[in-house]
């Protein structure tokens, strides 16, 4: 197959994939980063975020106070979700 790369990578006892790095940053990911995962019958799908949506708040905010704010926010979900 021209043009595909295939990577084979080993799943842990506790489910974690580590992905090549090399992989990553031939994609532009900039770690540490956020992966939404789809499944389909045995097939996942990784979508990476790679893009920034604008944001308007009527007030300017640097980039690492948004960061902050998200990374609260969404440890605050992973929490509320165990909690239920």
């Amino acid at each position: 197959m021209p043009g595909k790369k295939r990577y084979i990578v080993r799943v842990d006892e506790e489910g974690n994939i580590k992905l090549p790095l090399v992989l990553l940053k031939e994609m532009g990911i900039d770690l540490p980063a956020y992966v939404s995962i789809f499944r389909e019958g045995s097939s996942l799908t990784l979508r990476f975020r790679t893009k920034r949506s604008p944001l308007r708040l009527g007030r300017q905010i640097k980039t690492q106070e948004m960061e902050k704010l998200i990374k609260e926010a969404l440890d605050e979900l992973v929490v509320a979700r165990w909690e239920t």
